[in-house]
């Protein structure tokens, strides 16, 4: 089995917590989501065939000393509008912050002790109804070993 980067093991576990939230359908085997889903997708180009989604990219992770690293991922996600609302869009940005913003040891991996939401970004309707709402969050860790039982 190939490693997985550390950002990657990040994305899969943001992916987990939203599903856990009830904030999304992540199908890990790549089959279609229905039209009700909200699909959850992790590093990849924004699909057009889902109209309501949940996009998690890993960003590059930043080094803020010998031992930590700020890890970084971005969440787009897209929602139908109803009559050109952006409520739902600002309430489910909301929650997806509730998971994540100014919370200790999550996601439980990495050696994250915090993590915290650092920028939000709202898109107005479109012509096809569709709002969207990214936003960045950084999430304090450690170093990763490179050899496993080891300490950096």
């Amino acid at each position: 089995m190939a490693d997985v980067a550390p950002e990657t093991l990040l994305a899969r576990a943001i992916a987990d917590i939203l599903v856990t939230g009830g904030l999304g359908v992540w199908r890990k085997d790549g089959t279609a989501y229905t039209a009700d889903e909200h699909g959850l997708f992790i590093d990849q180009p924004m699909p057009t065939t889902v109209r309501q989604l949940t996009l998690v990219t890993p960003l590059r992770p930043v080094r803020d000393s010998r031992t930590i690293v700020l890890y970084r991922a971005q969440l787009v996600t897209r929602l139908v509008a109803e009559k050109a609302n952006m409520a739902g869009i600002r309430a489910r940005a909301d929650r997806i912050a509730g998971l994540f913003d100014h919370r200790e040891y999550t996601p439980p991996i990495l050696g994250i002790s915090f993590s915290t939401e650092y920028s939000r970004l709202y898109f107005e309707p479109d012509s096809q109804n569709q709002v969207m709402v990214t936003q960045s969050f950084e999430f304090r860790g450690h170093t990763p070993s490179p050899n496993p039982g080891t300490t950096p």
